[in-house]
C-alpha cells in the first residue's frame, strides 16, 4: 500500500485513452453524465440501511488542492466526531510538516488517518471488507474513508482493464436500499456537487476493489481523547 496514493493523479494518462471521459480537474476524469445523484430522502422511496448521511453531508466541501482528497476526508470525519470546525489549509500544513501529505502526489494509503490519530480519534486500517462490514461500522457510529479509483467510479467498465490502482479518497456516509437497487452515499471532495452523492453499490464495489477494499475506520475513544 505504500506506493498507492490518494492523489487523483496517478490514473489520468490511462483514463484519457477511453472515450466518454473528460477531465474536471487535474487528473480527475469523469463522464459527462455519470451514475450519480444527490441524496434527497424526502423525494425517495427507500429503506435506509446504515449511516447518518443527512447529518454527515453537512460537513462536505470541495477540496481546495488537486491532491488533498485524503486530508479533506479526514477533515470531514474530525468535524463529525469532535463537533468542532477545522480548515483544510491548516490540516494540510500540519500533515506536510509530518510527511503525511505531498502537494505533488497526495497522501499514501498508510498515512490516511494519521491526522485523526493526532486528534485523539481511534483509527483502524482494514482491507477485504464488504458492504455488510461498512454498514455494521456505520451503525456502530464509526466514520469511514475508502480508497477508490476515480476513473472506475465514473466509468465502471474500466474495472475490466488491468493496472488501475486507488487514486482517490471518499467518505462513505450511508448505505441505502431501494426497491430496485442498493446505493452507497458518499461525501466526495473531488466532485463538484459531491455532498451526499449516491452511487450504485455495484459501481462503488468495482472502484473500491483495486486497493483490496482499503478502508480507514475512525471512531471516538482514542487513547489521547
Amino acid at each position: 500500500m505504500g506506493i498507492e496514493f490518494f492523489s487523483e493523479g496517478s490514473e489520468s494518462l490511462k483514463a484519457e485513452r477511453y472515450e466518454g471521459l473528460r477531465e474536471l480537474e487535474p487528473g480527475v476524469s469523469l463522464e459527462h453524465v455519470g451514475p450519480r445523484q444527490a441524496f434527497r430522502p424526502e423525494q425517495e422511496n427507500f429503506e435506509l440501511s446504515a449511516g447518518t448521511p443527512e447529518k454527515d453531508a453537512e460537513h462536505w466541501h470541495r477540496q481546495g488542492e488537486a491532491y488533498s482528497c485524503a486530508v479533506v476526508c479526514q477533515e470531514f470525519v474530525a468535524e463529525q466526531l469532535l463537533d468542532r470546525d477545522f480548515s483544510e489549509q491548516s490540516l494540510i500544513e500540519f500533515a506536510k510538516e509530518r510527511g503525511w501529505y505531498d502537494p505533488e502526489s497526495g497522501t499514501t494509503a498508510n498515512d490516511v488517518g494519521k491526522i485523526l490519530e493526532s486528534l485523539g480519534i481511534h483509527v483502524e486500517r482494514a482491507k477485504d471488507l464488504n458492504l455488510r462490514d461498512l454498514a455494521q461500522e456505520l451503525d456502530s457510529g464509526a466514520k469511514l474513508i475508502c480508497g477508490v479509483n476515480s476513473a472506475i467510479m465514473a466509468k465502471p467498465e474500466l474495472a475490466e482493464v488491468p493496472g488501475f490502482n486507488i487514486n482517490h479518497a471518499v467518505e462513505v456516509i450511508g448505505i441505502k436500499q431501494t426497491p430496485s437497487d442498493t446505493w452507497v452515499i458518499l461525501n466526495d471532495p473531488g466532485l463538484e456537487g459531491g455532498r451526499g452523492v449516491q452511487i450504485r453499490a455495484s459501481t462503488f464495489l468495482k472502484a473500491w476493489k483495486p486497493g483490496n477494499n482499503y478502508t480507514v475506520i475512525a471512531r471516538k475513544g482514542g487513547i489521547n481523547a
